[in-house]
């Protein structure tokens, strides 16, 4: 009988429901017509199908607008046509975008709401809108129609509903057009990985192709400085460039202007201080600069023009412990959507006026969540074996009790007073991010919400090979995967014992796509670290991976193979590949580990996991793995969403002992087929080859004694929490 009650799931009243956290939002992807009259959102109909929505700015009228019945609206954008719009789908996952326009005003919506023109929609190809300026009523179409790596490019006529060919591509992955549509730059990678900008020759005349006669060479990208150096815009009169620029002597990056005709000569308009520049507010309409962002720990707004100082002051006033963003600008720039990131809220989302200079709050994207008290998220610093300093998130459950700064070491206070030693040490989740090139940043989290409110603490690193703190942070996690960047992981585990923030015998590790990665490395390379692992759409083969990834990502494999460290086409370089895949070293896993894959995944294909656990099953070692039929690179549906979340829940519950609620298979009605459960089972699975070369031993792991955190502690970490004042730095900057 006491055996029974210790295995009934623990829920707490202040159990936050999956389905609150999980399900579609009820405003997502919101975004101001040019006109500024009406605000558009994504959300679930009466149907559960996510579609467009048409909210007016100055009345209460919402109608639908786009009426999918089975598969759901992934994105969409206005036009420089009134009462037109472009939106986005795929099939299941498997990221082909189909592109469709439609007429969305009360008349031809009573006349037909289902009409719209297929731009397009063909199987195995994927559309891109390569230049929509909201003025005019043509746009740029891409599409990979010929060749899957390279995208031809269209005009498409929002009047007449015809498209003509406007660029024959067989040679770049990435063009650049002006405020006017016009292509002006190509990108090409070179043998050595750099990237090389062309510009059309004077002779080029329409139709254009990327035919070498036509182009000549414009700027060049150094290997090193790519993670920083891209163009942003032109300015009003197509004469100028902003770019984001970097170059030997720069780490962080700058925001520079040049004339087009002469790149050589860059006038310096604001060089970041602390973190890569994030985002750049530029006027629709004028093309002036008007304000930069720097995320380190939180967002900081850098105001660039005189211009909108009331305006911004006004927002950061008004909810000056939250993080200003800027959704949305009408064209004349008089109406402005704008939300607050924090962590312990979701999103809220306000209509500012600037000609009165007022705000009107509109809505909350999750309203359910306000009766709870969510999570604080906060960021700090800590040095890793090789004394490379990262930036990394902790969140802990909203009830743990905290120390205070005078019950710790002095060593210690900076970090009491941050809020993030619990008295006790607590069950962690570390979340790894996907990219690796992405970056873990602060904000509202329902992966966060939801894990806290179950007991976990959740560790989030901004480990090397991370974006948005210099190049040489990216660039030192070239070659590094199951390496250093997971000694990286190892580091941060060891900080949070260290502390006292995380026990050492209940520490799980989780995350998706590189994160998945990373979480088959921690149980293969590392078996003992971790009391269990949770693996989302992670790739196990790093050979497999490079012959599989999407054709059009082929035109970035020079920096694929430089992010990798090796080339799938030598057998050295083979070799490092296998030496760093979990495949060849699952016999190593001794711990809980659960699998969640998308059938339809273009990045990671299902193959990545089902040689894993076809790997696991030939030793006999038990695995949980989940198959979803209908989904890619992650899972979008919410009924999918939610079980993912479910299953992941109960999983961690048997494994750490945090709370949860009750989940049973087939609860959401969500397509999940369980494929392994836990112990071996048949699955459909092809085994991989073995490989033609010898299988080398992964590189020997080490864990630092943990003393040595307390003994070298940081100086005393500073948090940046936002200021109710707009901070002013980089003036004055030169606007054409």
């Amino acid at each position: 009988m006491l055996l029974a009650v210790l295995l009934l799931p623990l829920v707490s009243a202040d159990l936050i429901p999956r389905e609150l956290l999980f399900s579609d939002p009820k405003y997502s992807s919101i975004s101001l017509s040019p006109n500024g009259r009406f605000f558009a959102y994504i959300a679930p109909d009466e149907n559960k199908v996510k579609n467009v929505f048409v909210k007016c700015t100055s009345c209460k009228s919402t109608r639908q607008v786009t009426f999918e019945e089975s598969s759901d609206v992934l994105g969409y954008s206005w036009t420089g046509v009134h009462d037109v719009i472009l939106y986005t789908q795929d099939r299941n996952g498997d990221e082909n975008t189909m592109l469709f326009k439609k007429n969305i005003s009360e008349a031809d919506l009573a006349l037909d709401r289902n009409k719209r023109a297929v731009i397009s929609n063909r199987p195995g190809v994927k559309a891109i809108v390569m230049g929509n300026n909201h003025k005019d009523s043509r746009i740029l179409i891409g599409l990979n129609d010929e060749n899957p790596v390279y995208h031809n490019i269209y005009i498409f006529d929002l009047l007449t509903d015809t498209m003509t060919p406007h660029l024959k591509n067989s040679r770049f992955p990435v063009f650049v057009v002006d405020n006017d549509l016009n292509v002006r730059l190509a990108a090409e990678e070179q043998p050595d990985g750099s990237l090389m900008y062309y510009r059309l020759s004077a002779k080029a005349q329409a139709p254009l192709s990327s035919d070498p006669s036509l182009w000549e060479q414009y700027l060049l990208v150094q290997p090193d400085d790519r993670a920083i150096t891209m163009p942003v815009s032109f300015d009003k009169s197509n004469q100028y460039m902003y770019w984001l620029w970097g170059d030997d002597n720069i780490d962080l990056g700058t925001l520079v202007l040049f004339k087009f005709d002469d790149p050589e000569h860059k006038e310096v308009l604001y060089t970041a201080t602390r973190a890569q520049i994030g985002s750049i507010l530029i006027h629709p309409t004028d093309k002036t600069v008007l304000a930069v962002t720097e995320i380190y720990h939180k967002p900081e707004l850098f105001v660039a023009n005189g211009t909108v100082m009331d305006d911004l002051q006004y927002l950061v006033n008004l909810r000056p412990h939250g993080s200003l963003q800027i959704l949305s600008l009408s064209l004349d720039m008089t109406t402005w959507l704008v939300t607050y990131l924090s962590s312990d809220k979701p999103y809220e989302v306000f209509l500012y006026r600037s000609w009165v200079k007022t705000a009107e709050f509109l809505f909350n994207v999750r309203p359910e969540l306000e009766q709870y008290k969510l999570n604080k998220q906060v960021g700090f610093d800590f040095k890793t074996r090789d004394d490379m300093v990262l930036q990394a998130y902790i969140s802990l459950p909203p009830e743990a009790p905290l120390r205070s700064p005078k019950d710790v070491p002095e060593a210690d206070q900076g970090y009491a007073k941050l809020g993030m030693l619990p008295v006790e040490p607590q069950k962690m989740i570390v979340l790894v991010h996907g990219g690796p090139k992405a970056r873990d940043d602060y904000g509202f989290s329902a992966t966060n919400a939801w894990l806290t409110s179950r007991g976990y603490a959740v560790l989030q690193v901004n480990f090397r090979g991370s974006v948005g703190f210099g190049k040489r942070l990216t660039n030192a996690g070239d070659g590094e995967w199951g390496r250093k960047m997971h000694f990286d992981i190892l580091d941060s585990v060891e900080f949070a014992v260290a502390k006292g923030i995380a026990n050492r015998s209940e520490v799980a590790i989780m995350g998706g796509s590189y994160g998945g990665y990373e979480t088959l490395a921690a149980l293969t390379f590392t078996p003992d670290e971790f009391a269990c692992g949770v693996d989302i759409v992670g790739p196990s083969n790093l050979v497999s991976l490079i012959q599989a990834v999407p054709p059009y990502w082929r035109g970035f494999y020079k920096d694929l193979v430089r992010m990798m460290g090796a080339d799938i086409d030598t057998d050295e370089g083979r070799q490092s590949l296998t030496a760093r895949s979990p495949l060849f070293f699952a016999e190593r896993v001794t711990k809980p580990l659960m699998i969640l894959q998308g059938a339809n995944d273009p990045r990671v294909k299902q193959q990545e996991s089902d040689q894993f656990v076809a790997a696991l099953r030939k030793k006999n070692i038990p695995v949980s793995y989940i198959l979803y039929p209908d989904e890619g690179h992650g899972f979008r549906k919410a009924n999918n969403r939610l079980a993912q979340c479910g299953f992941i829940e109960k999983f961690l519950h048997s494994c750490l002992g945090g709370e949860y609620e009750p989940f049973e298979q087939g609860q959401y009605n969500s397509s999940a087929i369980m494929k392994s459960d836990g112990f071996p089972t048949t699955i459909e699975s092809r085994p991989p080859t073995p490989p033609p070369y010898p299988t080398l031993a992964p590189q020997l792991f080490y864990r630092p004694i943990l003393p040595r955190f307390a003994a070298r502690a940081l100086p005393l970490p500073t948090d940046f929490p936002p200021s109710p004042t707009v901070l002013l730095r980089g003036l004055p900057f030169n606007h054409r």
